[in-house]
């Protein structure tokens, strides 16, 4: 797929750049013999710099010192902008100039990369906008280049890591056809395709002071969808999100019947999955359920299934913490 200027404008994410960013930045470019190659160096760190925070703030494990930005030698050899992503390889962080035009990229970063996102520096050097991603380059009238034109969206990178940290559960859930949803984003206030706010698919009865009891009483997220499992009506899926300690999410499951109806079906079973594909917990409606519910936590990486089974039918989705 590929995006205009104007739709780059609509997706970039910019992030400010702090002192401490700006100091390291100008102690690796006072180091430099040329003041070409300082200001190169000064650019490229930024650039790193802003990457490796937007993945931290999505919970991608990253090493700053392992890559050959943060290598004196390498620094002074080469034109390199790469951010060791653990688990998955290194990740080109190249400063774009002209956001209209082709980036071109240096030969000795076309190879041994996982991807490549491009970043535009503000003048000010307070803030730097992740304008997309690549995970391959493109021909250019100088060799490989990005290309602004054809950049994916910041939030497309994450899915691309996914891929590469989870290739199991990636390639299983792609023959399944099943999306990964990804709770880091969703903490970020974003709404995954099929996702609502829970006031938008439960009844004001399942939003009544009765129902409140249920929740995580300090969810910082509610999203809540419908899944189909060969009934008349689909029930509604809800899952609450509590970050109470550093690195660990508290997840609640719950499957209500379907608004303007009491009660699920008899044996409806609500599961939970390991990255494996095991059940880990499980619970089943009797005669009259008016809901069921599964509660466990899990740390920032870990992947799990929720799945809803009637019968032979099942709905499965799946989660990256």
């Amino acid at each position: 797929m590929t995006y205009n200027t104007a739709e780059i404008d609509d997706f970039a994410l910019t992030l400010p750049l702090p002192q401490a960013a700006r100091r390291l930045a100008q102690q690796f470019a006072s180091q430099q013999p040329t003041p070409t190659k300082a200001e190169q160096v000064r650019h490229n760190t930024l650039a790193v710099w802003v990457v490796n925070d937007y993945l931290q703030m999505m919970g991608i494990d990253t090493d700053l010192e392992r890559g050959d930005s943060w290598n004196a030698i390498a620094r002074l050899a080469a034109d390199v902008a790469d951010l060791e992503v653990i688990g998955a390889g290194r990740l080109e962080c190249r400063p774009v100039q002209n956001v209209s035009a082709p980036c071109p990229v240096p030969p000795e970063v076309w190879g041994d990369r996982i991807g490549y996102v491009a970043v535009h520096i503000d003048p000010s050097q307070r803030e730097a906008s992740i304008l997309g991603f690549t995970p391959t380059l493109e021909p250019g009238d100088d060799g490989p280049a990005l290309h602004p034109a054809h950049l994916q969206p910041p939030e497309d990178l994450m899915d691309h890591l996914d891929r590469l940290l989870h290739p199991l559960v990636a390639t299983t859930l792609a023959r399944a056809g099943v999306s990964l949803n990804q709770l880091g984003r969703w903490l970020q206030g974003a709404i995954d395709t099929g996702w609502s706010a829970v006031d938008a698919v439960l009844s004001a009865e399942q939003l009544s002071p009765a129902y409140a009891f249920r929740q995580l009483s300090n969810a910082a997220v509610r999203r809540a969808k419908l899944v189909e499992v060969g009934v008349s009506l689909p029930l509604v899926m809800e899952l609450s999100l509590s970050t109470t300690q550093p690195g660990q999410t508290d997840i609640c499951v719950q499957l209500y019947p379907s608004p303007g109806t009491s009660s699920l079906p008899p044996n409806v079973h609500l599961r939970i999955l390991d990255e494996s594909g095991t059940v880990f917990l499980e619970a089943q409606s009797t005669t009259l359920e008016d809901y069921l519910q599964l509660q466990f936590s899990g740390v920032s990486g870990e992947t799990f299934g929720v799945q809803v089974a009637l019968g032979d039918t099942t709905a499965t989705e799946a989660f990256l913490i």
